[in-house]
């Protein structure tokens, strides 16, 4: 803990760099499946990864998907797996100009990283901070360095990228070799949903073992992860102010203010479903 104390003040003091608590867990994270048994059998390789070959060492994972469905928890799920500190290049910064060029700032933080190593790197919708305000020529410098730098990088360091729009990602990024594995996060499915729902009352010390829970199925069709919490939230909020427990009714009742992304931004969601689909 006292080294973790150094390393955060220091980190913190760069202005790129922000050290995130490890404190969500991987049963936090509802659904996802696929994703959590990957991550549990490649903890195993990292933490044996000065004793084995260094191109079987986890390299880190782009996990893409629609806004709201857990692309960041995943990230903060994975340090706690690992049991390793969780790092965050804050890519807005590194454009803002307040730290000289970007190259050089980027260059900077990712040097400073590895001096940080054993650790996870969280590169935070790397493709919107990038697309929205790099000049002519830096795009390239950037990615070319990344490229690199992913490639001959340390052992130590585990790299976790989430991204909204793949699509605006380039090729060579998110070919084999550059990240281990290539994750799509989707609205979640139906029993995946009632999952949710039961991570966000656990974790607000709600009783729900009596709760019918089925009926949400049909009314939170095409939400998200957050606009699930938002409904616990409300409901609690409600049951709150009337002096009261909150009961499955609340839950039910809360369904009809939401109006999920899905609906909202549908030819959006749409197209991103259908390019990850193909």
């Amino acid at each position: 803990p006292a080294l973790l104390e150094e390393k955060r003040i220091l980190v913190n003091r760069s202005g790129l760099i922000e050290f995130i608590p490890p404190e969500t867990g991987i049963d936090q994270v509802g659904g996802l499946p696929i994703m959590k048994s990957w991550l549990t059998e490649r903890r195993k390789l990292f933490q044996m990864r000065d004793q084995i070959a260094a191109d079987i060492v986890p390299k880190g994972v782009l996990v893409m998907g629609i806004s709201g469905c857990g692309k960041s928890l995943v990230i903060k799920a994975i340090a706690n797996c690992f049991e390793l500190p969780l790092y965050r290049i804050d890519m807005v910064a590194i454009f803002s100009g307040r730290f000289g060029r970007p190259e050089q700032a980027f260059a900077d933080a990712c040097h400073m990283l590895e001096a940080m190593a054993p650790a996870v790197v969280w590169f935070d919708e790397i493709e919107a901070a990038i697309s929205t305000q790099a000049k002519e020529g830096e795009l390239g410098r950037i990615f070319g360095f990344f490229l690199t730098w992913m490639q001959e990088k340390t052992r130590g360091l585990f790299v976790g990228a989430t991204a909204n729009r793949i699509d605006l990602l380039p090729a060579e990024m998110i070919r084999k070799g550059r990240f281990d594995e290539v994750f799509f996060v989707d609205l979640p499915l139906d029993d995946e949903r009632l999952e949710i729902f039961r991570v966000h009352l656990r974790r607000r010390g709600v009783d729900f073992s009596g709760f019918n829970l089925d009926p949400l199925k049909k009314f939170t069709k095409g939400w998200t992860g957050a606009e699930i919490e938002q409904c616990v939230v409300s409901a609690l909020t409600t049951a709150r102010l009337q002096d009261r427990d909150l009961t499955d009714e609340d839950l039910l009742n809360a369904t009809a203010s939401v109006v999920p992304l899905s609906k909202t931004m549908k030819e959006q969601v749409d197209k991103i479903r259908d390019w990850a689909f193909d």
